[in-house]
């Protein structure tokens, strides 16, 4: 099951989003880490429940996020569910894009080769709230453990 998840999700970003070009092949597989990172190696129920991969918040209005919010998170802030993993995936591939566009990431992606290239980049542009040390720590080590 961990193996078909992480290639719904390569693939996704391998192919892009609806608005967006898909990612080079390793930033693809620093999403799949990623996804497995925040999700709790996709046993989170944010995961299971609402196919939310990256813990992503819900917006009112969101594209790709069902039109309510989930349950909320421990910061009391209602969290994304999902028509399918691929929707998630959607979101995360158009906010690096939009940060691209803002300067936040490297206007050639295939520049990013490294968990610790992105947890900097991640953490720079806003994305999460823990210390780099920390995301690093379980980003690196399902980065490791590739399941690609």
């Amino acid at each position: 099951m961990s193996t078909a998840i992480a290639n719904k999700i390569y693939n996704t970003a391998l192919g892009g989003s609806p608005v967006n070009p898909g990612l080079p092949e390793t930033l693809s597989k620093l999403l799949v880490a990623q996804s497995q990172h925040e999700t709790g190696n996709w046993k989170h129920r944010f995961f299971t429940v609402g196919n939310n991969c990256f813990g992503y918040a819900y917006v009112k209005g969101a594209k790709y996020q069902l039109p309510k919010g989930g349950d909320n998170a421990d910061n009391g802030i209602p969290i994304a569910e999902y028509p399918s993993v691929e929707n998630s995936v959607y979101e995360v591939i158009d906010w690096i894009y939009r940060r691209r566009k803002e300067g936040k990431f490297p206007k050639d992606l295939s520049t990013i080769r490294t968990p610790e290239q992105y947890a900097e980049l991640l953490k720079n542009a806003g994305y999460y709230g823990d210390t780099l040390t920390n995301y690093l720590r379980g980003l690196k080590s399902f980065f490791q453990r590739s399941l690609i």
